[in-house]
């Protein structure tokens, strides 16, 4: 696969966790039971605190509502999803693509968990352009989906994160079956989902059914984040 420009593909990975957050966020605390896929898209629209942290970390300013995305040290924010989420690992997708050097990723990752250096690690992979079904096979392989929903701890969601990657590719089928597992970590896995699989193939997320209408950052927003990212990049 033909890798996209460096911008194009921050700009996906941004406008994915937007869309992910958005389709998520309605369906926090939903058991899968409760969750149709002919209902998924009925209230999208607003993003919430893991846009806004991610914008925030990647140097693009507060968030459209005004919102101050600023960490705390230790990866807390003041800033919770719903469900009381700390938007910590998403936080981790910036570092990510901030940092290709492994120690230096890892290193900036673990202030903020151990969970968000595999959130961090997959980020990068992603922008690289490498295929991420390898990565995650011994884990997803095995994973079942839990009876109750994806729970809101880190744990939880990375597990569920890494068996979505290991089964999907496509950023939009990846998104609607992050949703349907439901549970309280729904916005966060499906904001996490849409920014990895969004820098990896943007041109999917341009092309996402409910992206316009999600209440994604303006023009001047995702163009300064865009460009800090990348001369965060530059050596």
């Amino acid at each position: 696969m033909a890798r996209p420009d460096l911008s194009d593909a921050l700009r996906g990975g941004l406008l994915g966790v937007a869309a992910g957050e958005a389709l998520g966020l309605p369906w926090i605390g939903r058991s899968p039971r409760e969750i149709k896929r002919d209902r998924l898209l009925d209230e999208v629209g607003p993003t919430g605190p893991l846009t806004a942290a991610v914008l925030g970390a990647a140097g693009g300013g507060q968030s459209p509502g005004g919102q101050s995305p600023a960490l705390a040290p230790g990866g807390q924010s003041p800033l919770l999803a719903a469900g009381g989420q700390s938007p910590a690992l998403a936080v981790a997708l910036v570092v990510g693509w901030r940092e290709s050097d492994p120690v230096a990723r890892r290193a900036a990752a673990l202030p903020l968990g151990l969970g968000a250096i595999v959130v961090a690690d997959l980020a990068a992979q992603a922008l690289a352009g490498r295929a991420l079904y390898q990565q995650v096979n011994d884990h997803g392989k095995h994973w079942g989906p839990p009876y109750r929903g994806v729970g809101a701890d880190d744990r939880a969601v990375i597990g569920a994160l890494l068996a979505n990657l290991h089964r999907h590719d496509d950023p939009s089928e990846a998104m609607r079956a992050a949703v349907r597992l439901g549970g309280g970590g729904t916005a966060l896995l499906t904001a996490l989902v849409g920014g990895i699989l969004g820098v990896r193939r943007p041109t999917a997320i341009a092309r996402v059914s409910w992206l316009g209408r999600t209440a994604v950052p303006d023009e001047a927003t995702l163009d300064a984040a865009v460009a800090a990212l990348a001369a965060s990049r530059e050596p």
